[in-house]
Formats: structure tokens, sequence, C-alpha cells
């Protein structure tokens, strides 16, 4: 008996029996119990490396993961480009999922100017832990013959639990046969024994040579290495790739008869194992000519669901259909956008959101003791140190930009997610709040280990314990609380679990017993989580003139610099010229509204009667200081406050999306003769109207797309939604004035038009979704495959045409 087998035979039988101890009887499970397994499990795979082109990883830490790279091997210059991580590079035309469902997969296009190839990748993965991918290369036309070396990899952490092996052959220079390769493995943590076979289409060319510079160098055969890797360093493949290729390239460069410059490209960037490593990380590199398929296969030995090459793509035609099906069930769009270049416009936005989830688990960088708000108003050194490590399941606002999860983006994202897979919403908002520390803080950006933090620009990666953001996942929990609580409930008293698995995405739904359950258990923590927003963010009153019967209620935003108020989310929107400790900040005061509604409504479903009361009171202190502290009769707006040299209040007036976020967020009385001037804002091409949607910013302020000019003119989906909403809200609201109704409907018909066919224009005239959208010209701008909160067209297109 071999190494490898006693090895497998130790492990099987410690795993045999940890695994008998953490299989409970289904029928034993409560309904709650149930749903988190059945949820774990549809979840399990996915590919969840966010920042890659191709990374399929496990949702679990220290097990498992996975990446595709690829280079054009003709050109010389091919390996510098090689492709991994996401990048915002003009040579790759456009990228992204075209459907994709978390459950059962999807496909994936990148489409490669300057490797001359298009990759497709469709993903399926089984309800029992098994996943494929079928990578196809199709080259672009004109170039039938160009040669694409795809480098497959895959990894475990090296311990007593796990273990990944070579199980093929070789020949005597270490080649591997072309038709399949096989690596064989063992994990507790993702079912015991297992097998990852790569096998090659049956319509593949591989380049040939008439002249081999070596033996272990011939590009039409396929080449594998392992080595060790340091379990911290496993998701840097490409840098070790790339170490071992330059390796390789030095011994050639000291054999004397051998001329570098004479060998063909496909040969000097082939993998060889010239030092007879093995290890931990395994390449497996094959070199194509003109079109290509190839199938990864990952199956668990004892799962009875076995995926193959044979019937592989029935489980792709499975995976789309159920696709298309589910969203024409789930999302039907309204005129005039319930055509078919819409709804597949939708499906590309939904899957490239979704499709960017990603699972993260590291230590996070934490200053928890600079000091961020002193007089100077200056930017703060902080000096991390690690804590956790932690896990977050997270959509991302962008895989080749911001491929990690942002607070207040994350809302914005769920409310694109929740019609089409409630349930995957709940999941990602149970890891977001399982984040709220012993203080009730989340930190604003969650950059978990060394794979995030390196595409993090390092003056964000340390966070402060006093630093807040937009609160709006307290929006989403609260309006699925609503919508369990007004969706028809199952008839059934007993609940399968077949019922479960059939039906995820909508249970908790059908069944809010499971999400009432998990309400009462996080109703503490997130409790926590709003008094540490309404102590670490109170604004001052000591020793200043101001006066309110609500003096709790005015709040500031903490960590503001002379030119930027990140925390506010709104980084450079204009702020008072001189900052002040006596500031208030009228954006923040409406989103701490928000926040006490929320919590009053997640009270109020869980019969949580006194808190209901507290938070009640807490919300007509924030409407009260809205009305009495921060409307400025003079401008007809809500504004900021700041003091002068007598510490005096002054109103800082700066039109644009902090003056309209309490209306934005539904804040303002619905009988109140204010709504009509903000209205007459909203509408007027002179402050915040513009032919593609509404202004981050005033036209007529003087500081109008200057500076960084990044929230200071230009059009943003997440506002713009919260405000088209808001406009829903007024004008269909029975206590509003009738002008107001009158001028909110025409706006709000306008506005959705606008806002859906600029973006779908700049999509299909560039291949992206964008940051943002320029007011004057509509086109998209800064950050590209920008499929945030830009996906919030989604529900956008499902609101009514136009109102009553």
């Amino acid at each position: 008996m071999n190494l490898f087998n006693r090895r497998i035979l130790s492990l099987i039988s410690v795993l045999v029996v940890a695994i008998a101890f953490e299989n409970v009887p289904s029928d034993e499970l409560s309904l709650p119990e149930a749903f988190q397994k059945i949820s774990d499990q549809s979840l399990l795979w996915g590919p969840y490396r966010s920042n890659l082109y191709v990374g399929i990883k496990p949702k679990i830490p220290h097990s498992f993961l996975s990446g595709l790279m690829w280079f054009n091997a003709d050109d010389p210059e091919g390996i510098v480009k090689l492709r991994h991580s996401c990048e915002q590079d003009p040579e790759i035309q456009s990228f992204g999922w075209v459907k994709y469902d978390a459950r059962v997969g999807g496909r994936h296009i990148i489409k490669d100017r300057g490797c001359k190839v298009l990759i497709k990748s469709d993903f399926v993965k089984t309800s029992d832990g098994n996943w494929a991918l079928k990578i196809t290369g199709v080259p672009k036309k004109g170039q039938e013959n160009v040669k694409t070396s795809l480098i497959f990899y895959a990894g475990t952490e090296e311990d007593q639990d796990n273990m990944l092996m070579f199980a093929g052959n070789k020949d005597e220079f270490g080649n591997v046969n072309n038709d399949l390769t096989r690596l064989t493995g063992v994990s507790k943590v993702l079912g015991g024994a297992f097998e990852l076979l790569v096998e090659d289409g049956p319509s593949n060319r591989y380049p040939s040579a008439t002249v081999l510079a070596a033996p272990d160098l011939d590009p039409s055969l396929t080449h594998h290495l392992s080595l060790h890797v340091p379990d911290e360093h496993l998701w840097q493949a490409k840098e070790v790739f790339i170490s071992l290729l330059q390796e390789s390239v030095g011994k050639i460069r000291e054999d004397p008869s051998l001329n570098v410059s004479e060998i063909p490209v496909d040969q000097l960037t082939t993998l060889r194992n010239i030092n007879n490593f093995e290890g931990n990380l395994h390449f497996i590199q094959k070199t194509f000519q003109g079109k290509f398929e190839l199938n990864i296969i990952f199956n668990l030995e004892d799962a009875p669901e076995k995926l193959s090459s044979s019937n592989i793509d029935s489980y792709v035609d499975r995976a789309l259909t159920h696709f298309d099906e589910k969203f024409s069930s789930q999302l039907q769009f309204q005129a005039p956008f319930h055509t078919k270049e819409y709804s597949n416009f939708g499906k590309e936005f939904l899957s490239n959101l979704a499709g960017g989830v990603g699972y993260f688990y590291g230590e996070q960088l934490v200053d928890r003791n600079a000091f961020v708000d002193d007089d100077s108003f200056d930017n703060v050194k902080l000096v991390g140190k690690p804590e956790g490590p932690s896990e977050l399941f997270t959509s991302v606002p962008s895989r080749p930009f911001f491929p990690r999860g942002f607070y207040w983006d994350e809302g914005f994202h769920l409310l694109s997610i929740l019609d089409y897979d409630s349930d995957l919403a709940l999941e990602i908002l149970k890891s977001w709040f399982a984040l709220i520390d012993d203080d009730g803080w989340i930190a604003r950006e969650q950059i978990l280990g060394p794979e995030a933090r390196s595409r993090a620009p390092a003056e964000f990666q340390v966070q402060n314990p006093n630093i807040a953001n937009p609160p709006t996942l307290m929006l989403v929990f609260a309006k699925l609380l609503i919508m369990a609580h007004d969706s028809p409930k199952s008839e059934d008293d007993f609940v399968s679990i077949q019922d479960l698995s059939e039906n995820m995405g909508h249970v908790h739904l059908d069944n809010p017993e499971i999400l009432v359950d998990y309400a009462e258990d996080i109703y503490p923590r997130l409790k926590k989580h709003f008094e540490w927003f309404a102590t670490t963010q109170k604004g001052e009153t000591l020793g200043l003139s101001r006066e309110s019967k609500y003096p709790n209620q005015l709040y500031r935003w903490i960590g503001r610099t002379k030119d930027l108020c990140l925390p506010s989310g709104l980084d450079d929107y204009p702020r008072a010229s001189e900052p002040d400790s006596g500031e208030l900040n009228i954006d923040l005061l409406s989103w701490m509204g928000l926040m006490s509604r929320s919590m009053k409504s997640i009270a109020k479903l869980l019969n949580k009667a006194d808190d209901v009361h507290y938070f009640e009171n807490i919300e007509q202190g924030v409407l009260y200081n809205l009305d009495q502290i921060h409307w400025s009769e003079e401008e007809k707006s809500y504004c900021d406050i700041t003091v002068d040299d007598d510490d005096n209040d002054v109103f800082e007036c700066h039109k644009g999306y902090v003056t309209l976020l309490p209306f934005a967020l539904k804040l303002i009385p619905e009988d109140s003769e204010r709504l009509i001037h903000v209205l007459q804002d909203l509408r007027d091409p002179d402050i915040c109207w513009s032919q593609f949607g509404i202004r981050s910013l005033s036209k007529s302020h003087p500081l109008f797309h200057s500076g960084e000019d990044y929230w200071r003119g230009n059009i943003w989906l997440n506002i713009n939604y919260l405000i088209l909403d808001a406009l829903k809200h007024y004008a269909e609201s029975s206590g509003a004035l009738p002008d107001v109704k009158e001028m909110a409907k025409p706006i709000y018909k306008e506005l959705r038009e606008i806002l859906v066919t600029n973006v779908y224009n700049e999509f299909k005239r560039t291949g992206y979704a964008w940051e943002q959208y320029n007011e004057a010209t509509g086109k998209g701008q800064r950050t590209r495959h920008f499929l945030g909160w830009t996906s919030l067209v989604i529900p956008i297109m499902k609101m009514p045409e136009e109102l009553a």
C-alpha cells in the first residue's frame, strides 16, 4: 500500500466517526433548523472568489479553493497579460454572468480581445455537494488557430482534515495524458473523500511541434505540478505560477544548447516540475489551438448524484431553464420595459449581482485607539491591529474594483435580490448582523483576510469603531419581516425536507416562523447596533444656543474631515466649509429616522410593546427636529446646521441628495406643504433635474462638478431609486395634499423611464453597468462592471409605469 492510500484510509476512518455525529436526522430538526441546513447545502459551493473571473470555493473556511488562469500562447507578451483577477482592462470587451442562480448555477462569458478568445464557463452544482465547470473557448473571428493556454488550479489547507493529491499517470518526463487528469482528496468539512477530474472535450486541438526544446516542454500534452504552499498564501496561485515559469525559463537560459529567443512561446511558457515538488496546491496546464472544451468535475465519493462529462450539459440546460422560469415568475417588468430586450437586460444585471456574491474569511485591521474627532478635522493615520478572524457572505459593488463588503451598499444590493430570492437575501443579512461586536459596531468596509486586502487601497484597510455608515440593512430587514407578515401562509401544518429543498428561495415567506425565530434571536444585537449609532453619532448641545425638545435626536457624522465626509457615503458632497464639532447633519438625522422606524416595525412584529413605545418616541424626536431645527424657511429646504462665532445655529444649505434625503426616506409628513417645495427642487432643471436622472448636487451650486467631482452633480442609482420610491409613496398616500399628488405623478413616470432607458443604452453601448452616470451626457463613468446599486434598475422596472 503506497503513502497516498495509507493517508486516505487514515483520514476516512477519522471522518466516518466525525461525520456520524454531525448527521442529525432531518425529522428531529425544528423547522428553522431544517431550513438552515437545506439553505447551507444549496449555497455551499459558488463562484465565491468575487475578485476572480473564475474562482470556485465553498462557503467554509480552511477547506478548498480553485481558480482559472489563461493567456495567449502565440504572443511573447501573452504571459504578461495572464488573466486571473477581474480588472478594468480595455482589452476585456466585457465579462459577467448572463444567467445565474445562487442555488443551481449559471453561465459566465468573458469576451477577451487581448487573448483573441471568448471564454464561456458554465457552473452547475447538486444538492449533495458536487459541482462542475464546463469551460468553452471560442476564438475571435479570423483567429481560428489562436493558441490559448489554460491553467486550472486547486488547493487545500494542509492539516489532518484536508488532503489533495494527484492520482493519475505521468510519462517519464512528467507529462500527463490529455484525456483525463485526476486528483483525489479528503476533507472533513466538505463531506469526506472526493474526486476532482479535469477532462478534455472530444474535439480539442493542440499545438504541434516538430522540434521540442525539451521533452517536458511539449505544449500538446497536459502538464501537472503540485507544491507545498502555506495556507495563508494559497490565494496567491497566480504569483506562484509565474514564479515557477520564471524558474523554468532561468534553467533554460543556463543551458548552453538552448537559445531562449528561438523557443516557441507555447513551449517556453509550459509548466514543468524541475524540482519534483509535491504539495497541497495543484496546477494543471493545457494549451489548445482554436476552439476548446474542458470539464472540471468535483464529486464526493458518497454523494448519490454524481456529475460527469456525459451529463454536465443536461445540468447546464436545467440551470439556465430554472433561472429563466424563476425570473419570469418573480420579476414581471412593467411598461415600457416589458419586452424581451429589457428582460434579458434585467437577467444580466441580476445574474451579475448574485454571481458577485462572495465568501470572505480572515482578520480585519482595526484601530480602536485613534481619536478621529479632534478639532483640526485632519485625516487621522490609523494603525490597525488584527481582529478576528470573521466571516462574511456578501455581494460586492464591483468585482474588478470593489471586491469586498460595504455596509451601506449592501442594503441597496439586497433590494434587487429580494424579489428573486428572499432566502438568499436573508442569509446575507444574517452574515452581516453576525459581525455586530459587543459595542454594537459594524465596520463600514469589510476587508477580511489577505486576499481581500490585496484589492483594497492601503488608506481604507484599517477600520475605526467610531465611524458609521448609513444603516441600509435595517431597511431591508424590516421589509423582509413585513413581506413575511403579509405573504400568504402555507396551509400545511407539516413541511417536509423535500418541500424546503424544492421551494428554497422564498421558504421563510411561506413559513414566517423561520424568520421570526431568527428575529427573536438577533433582536438584542440589533438593538445594541441602534444604540451604538445613537450614542457615537450624537450631536453637540452643551454650550450651544440651540434648543430642542429632543436633544438626544440630533446627530452628526463622526470622522468627517475638512474635505470629505466618508462616513456619510457621499464622500465629497459639500458640507460646511469650516468644520465644527457643533455641526448637525440632516442626512444622518434622516438615516436615524429610518433606523428608528425600522426598529419600531421589528419590535411590533415581535410583540415587544415597551420597545415599540421606545422607538416611537425616538422617531417622534427625529421628525420634530427635522421640521423645527433643520428646515430653512429662506431656502425652502432641509439643511445641515453649523454654528457661527457666537455658537448660534446657522443653516448650511447645499441642495441635492443631502437635502432630498428626508423626502427620499419618506420622513416628511404626508400632509406637509413642504413637500411642494421639495418637489419643485426635484423637477427644476437648474437644481436637481436632468434628462438622465436626479443630479447629486444642484446645477446652480458653486461647487457643481468641482474638485474630485464624485458626488457633486452626477447621477447615482441608489438615491434615484429612493426618490422614485418616495414619489410613489406620496402620490398614492391618502393623506397627501392634492397638489403634491399631481406634482409627484408625472415626475415619477418620467424619472422611472429616463433612468432605466439611460442605464440600458449605456449597457448596450459599452457592455457594462457603471458606478455613476454623467448628468449632461448620460454616459457611464468611473468604475465599470458596477453591478452593486446600479442593479436597482431591476426593482425600478418592476414598478408600475404610472400612478393612478
